[in-house]
C-alpha cells in the first residue's frame, strides 16, 4: 500500500499513476467520522487493484489520523467489508 500518496483537498484525496488520477471524494458527519462518498479509478487503469489500495491508504489515514469512516460509495462499503483487518475504522 505504501506505494501511493495522497494529496488531500479538503473534500477529496488523490493520487496520479500512469498519469491518470485516483480519487476518493468525501465529507465530514463529525469531527473523527468520515463519509466516503465516491472512489473513482479511471476504467484504463481498471483490474490491477487500484481501488483496494486506495481505499487502504485511507485506512492508514484513518488510523493515523484518529477518524472512523462511513462507506456511502457502493465499493468503498464492499472493500471494507472484504477486509476484516480494516473493521477498526469502520463506523
Amino acid at each position: 500500500m505504501n506505494d501511493l500518496t495522497l494529496k488531500d483537498d479538503g473534500h477529496q484525496l488523490s493520487t496520479t499513476v500512469d498519469g491518470r488520477e485516483l480519487v476518493i471524494r468525501y465529507g465530514w458527519t463529525k469531527d473523527d467520522v468520515m463519509r466516503v462518498d465516491f472512489v473513482g479509478v479511471p476504467s484504463e487503469l481498471g483490474g490491477r487493484g487500484l481501488g483496494t489500495k486506495l481505499v487502504g491508504k485511507l485506512v492508514e489515514k484513518a488510523r493515523a489520523e484518529h477518524f472512523k469512516l462511513i462507506p456511502v460509495c457502493g465499493f468503498a462499503r464492499v472493500q471494507l467489508q472484504r477486509h476484516p483487518e480494516w473493521q477498526d475504522v469502520v463506523a
